[in-house]
């Protein structure tokens, strides 16, 4: 039978010409007894700034699920600084962003709650709470001047995103009161799994999974410099899933986790699994705005059509000084060697195209790898993170690789 799968739908990882050359990777945490995560809303589990760079994740090294930060300068071999962040009884889903000079602000749910905490090279702030009760879903967005974060809340009926703007003086967080709520409509509102980004005019700009209709829906809106938000804009084309060819009567094709980022030209894309194509599963669609994320234009496909006969999952989004860079996990190889697993995959918008998907060095072959999270650096290098396991079911190692940006590569 996989002889025969193998026939009908595998095709062959094209050799693709990446613009970074690849180092080797290196665990940051994980001895084969624990489980890590990287799970966060909007995937900001790694960040990158002024030649250092930072990774957050959650495992359960100490009996419960705890969140922890591993920061180490770009061009060292391993991460010389690992300290647990959380502390409290139990703590998920973390996010970080670089503030520069050595300094990094992350956030995470606990106990319930989200909280924040500045670090910095002499030692960890105190823990700030965003949300004390019912909150959950947070991330984080930082530009060169301007730290938010948005997270999802319960709320009659449903559950709505809120917004604060956060600001650092003399090593201390300062959280805006009162806290913003995202725009919603409907009487049984559902908002969940924000990614959020500045946009290169100053406007922030969120996106989340909705479910108000009973189905999930990917929407997205823009905060401008006023303060005030835009009417949201549904970002997934409404297309209902097809099998064999045929229709399926119904609200839609599922949707899930949506990734935002912006560049400083007044670009913007939102990318998100879709899973329009239900013979297939879910794959990486996306779309473009030109303006800052007033507009977006049609829905386009991420990934190539070599990996059109299986699913992908946990796809990530960065953008930087080669464009914007996506990367997600998929069994496309799993045919063709017979292995159970999957691998980490790269996609780069090329001009006015996503290029051919790249096999990751390092982040693929035998085992797991998987739920990956990136960063570009201001030199165009990538910084990757994902999780490996020897198989689906076994305990897992939190890894790192580099790649330095190669510009004639392009």
């Amino acid at each position: 039978m996989r002889a025969m799968l193998a026939c009908l739908f595998a095709l062959p990882v094209i050799a693709t010409a990446a613009p970074w050359t690849f180092s080797e990777p290196v665990t940051v945490a994980g001895d084969g007894d624990h489980f890590h995560h990287l799970d966060g809303a909007g995937r900001r589990h790694v960040a990158a700034a002024d030649g250092a760079v930072a990774l957050v994740w959650e495992d359960d090294r100490s009996g419960a699920p705890q969140v922890y930060l591993a920061t180490k300068p770009v061009d060292a071999a391993d991460f010389g600084r690992i300290e647990r962040l959380s502390d409290g009884a139990e703590a998920y889903e973390p996010a970080v962003v670089g503030l520069g000079g050595g300094r990094w602000l992350a956030a995470w749910e606990q106990d319930g709650g989200v909280v924040a905490r500045l670090v910095t090279p002499d030692g960890l702030g105190e823990v700030v709470a965003l949300a004390r009760t019912g909150a959950r879903q947070v991330t984080l967005a930082a530009g060169s001047d301007r730290i938010a974060a948005v997270w999802a809340r319960d709320s009659a009926g449903g559950q709505l995103l809120e917004t604060a703007d956060i600001t650092v003086a003399h090593d201390a967080l300062a959280v805006a009161a009162p806290v913003v709520p995202a725009p919603t409509a409907g009487e049984h509102p559902y908002q969940g799994f924000p990614s959020a980004a500045w946009a290169a005019d100053g406007a922030l700009l969120i996106a989340w999974e909705d479910r108000r209709a009973g189905h999930t829906r990917i929407f997205a809106t823009r905060r401008d410099a006023s303060g005030a938000f835009a009417s949201e804009t549904q970002l997934n084309e409404h297309n209902a899933p097809k099998v064999d060819g045929h229709e399926v009567v119904g609200l839609g094709s599922g949707v899930m986790r949506v990734m935002l980022a912006a560049d400083a030209k007044g670009g913007v894309r939102a990318i998100w699994l879709d899973k329009r194509n239900a013979a297939s599963g879910y794959a990486v669609w996306g779309a473009a705005s030109d303006d800052n994320g007033v507009h977006y234009g049609a829905n386009q496909i991420v990934q190539d059509e070599h990996g059109g006969a299986v699913q992908q999952w946990h796809a990530a989004l960065a953008s930087g000084r080669p464009g914007f860079v996506a990367a997600w996990d998929d069994t496309r190889e799993v045919w063709s060697d017979e292995r159970e697993t999957g691998d980490v995959l790269l996609s780069w918008h090329a001009g006015d195209h996503w290029s051919e998907d790249l096999l990751v060095p390092g982040a693929s072959g035998s085992g797991y790898q998987g739920s990956p999270a990136l960063a570009l650096d201001a030199q165009g290098g990538l910084h990757l993170t994902w999780i490996e396991r020897d198989d689906l079911t076994s305990p897992s190692r939190l890894r790192y690789l580099q790649g330095r940006w190669q510009p004639d590569a392009q």
